[in-house]
């Protein structure tokens, strides 16, 4: 991951401002919107636009935070299902990915509990299983994210220490506005000026400003070369 820091977004959204109309980040600035200024605007629109963007990027341009033992509330296997519990506070925002000690496969793709595919894992003869694995994200029932992984080739292999079972999970973290933040904020690096473009948008669109929409597109356009 890299790190985006308020000072740098500012001045390659005013940037993007003044390339729309000539002094636009000065015009803008004057115009002021509920006593905020453009730089005050910026800065509480800017962790909204990086969930956004990371949350609509193909994942082969994610980066993640690979995950630790404080991060889990449980791990457990049942059936040769491997579920996995994550606390609340590791602010889970999107998988990058998932692997299983027993499997070559990694899996990106997270199905949600009630989607038609999702609703398969339940039956043991249509389940995922080592060699097309699926992973399922459990809905509304708990406190923070729980993913069950379908299925383990031997899950009594792991039933000792069912976190060994888990060879790679990655996952992309929500940001928060956090006010004069000197640590900034945690991106995926390919995806910084698509974050500046979404960002240039949402600033737009408080203006009124109906290139918006242009930015709006150049933000959704990914480069996965």
């Amino acid at each position: 991951m890299a790190k985006l820091y308020l000072s740098d977004a500012i001045a390659l959204v005013r940037k993007n401002l003044d390339e729309v109309e000539p002094n636009g980040s000065v015009m803008y600035e004057d115009e002021g919107i509920d006593n905020l200024s453009l730089d005050d605007i910026i800065a509480k629109h800017l962790p909204e636009a990086i969930n956004a963007v990371h949350l609509s990027a193909p994942v082969q341009l994610l980066e993640g935070k690979p995950y630790e033992s404080s991060d889990l509330v449980s791990v457990s296997i049942t059936d040769g299902i491997l579920s996995v519990a994550l606390k609340t506070d590791t602010n889970y925002l999107r998988l990058v990915a998932f692997q299983a000690a027993d499997s070559y496969i990694v899996v990106t793709d997270v199905l949600g509990e009630a989607s038609p595919e999702g609703r398969k894992q339940l039956n043991p003869y249509l389940r995922g299983r080592a060699d097309r694995p699926r992973l399922v994200l459990m809905q509304g029932r708990h406190s923070g994210p729980v993913l069950k992984y379908y299925t383990l080739t031997d899950g009594s292999a792991y039933e000792a220490n069912p976190e060994s079972a888990i060879s790679r999970l990655t996952f992309v973290q929500e940001q928060f506005y956090i006010a004069d933040n000197p640590n900034g904020y945690d991106i995926s690096r390919r995806l910084r000026q698509n974050i500046i473009d979404y960002l240039t948008a949402m600033v737009l669109e408080t203006y009124n400003n109906q290139q918006a929409a242009s930015y709006y597109q150049k933000a959704n356009s990914y480069s996965t070369i």
